[in-house]
């Protein structure tokens, strides 16, 4: 079983570093500008997606000057913040997406595209990493899948915005 879910692992890591290329440099950008100019960039975890932010503020190699966002009270349109969850449906993170964009703050977010969702977080967001997660990655004998690896895809994709993000701000 561990045989088939590294093989199925191996295949999504490779689908997420072709897909979401041009979308991991442009979230990077967006939480660059923060950084260069007078803004803090900031990371909210929903549900087990605090894992995410986790790492970016206690991980061995934390995302430099990053705060974990607790509410959008305070905020300003120097800010910028990225947000995290296992599918971009995610009530909560709605509700504060809609927040964030009454506040006038730029936001990427990382979540599974749930096929058909109108009005979701890919549609809300300046920029949509999509973990390409949103079931279970093997079957079981009664045709249902498990296996949902959202937070290490969602790790991976973070990863690959922070690489981006620390080759800009050493330009500056």
């Amino acid at each position: 079983m561990l045989k088939m879910f590294t093989t199925q692992l191996t295949g999504l890591f490779g689908r997420l570093q072709s897909k979401e290329e041009m979308e991991i440099e442009n979230a990077a950008r967006l939480l660059a500008q923060a950084s260069v100019g007078d803004g803090f960039i900031y990371i909210k975890g929903f549900g087990e997606m605090t894992g995410v932010a986790a790492e970016a503020i206690q991980g061995e190699e934390p995302l430099e000057g990053v705060r974990e966002l607790q509410d959008a009270d305070g905020l300003t349109v120097a800010d910028r913040v990225l947000l995290v969850t296992r599918r971009s449906n995610d009530p909560q993170a709605m509700v504060f997406a809609e927040k964030l964009i009454e506040a006038e703050v730029p936001f990427a977010v990382i979540a599974g595209k749930v096929k058909d969702a109108e009005g979701d977080l890919q549609e809300k967001a300046d920029s949509f990493l999509n973990t390409q997660t949103v079931r279970g990655m093997l079957p079981d004998e009664l045709g249902g899948r498990f296996g949902f690896p959202s937070l290490m895809s969602a790790l991976y994709l973070y990863h690959g915005v922070k690489f981006v993000l620390d080759e800009i701000l050493e330009d500056y």
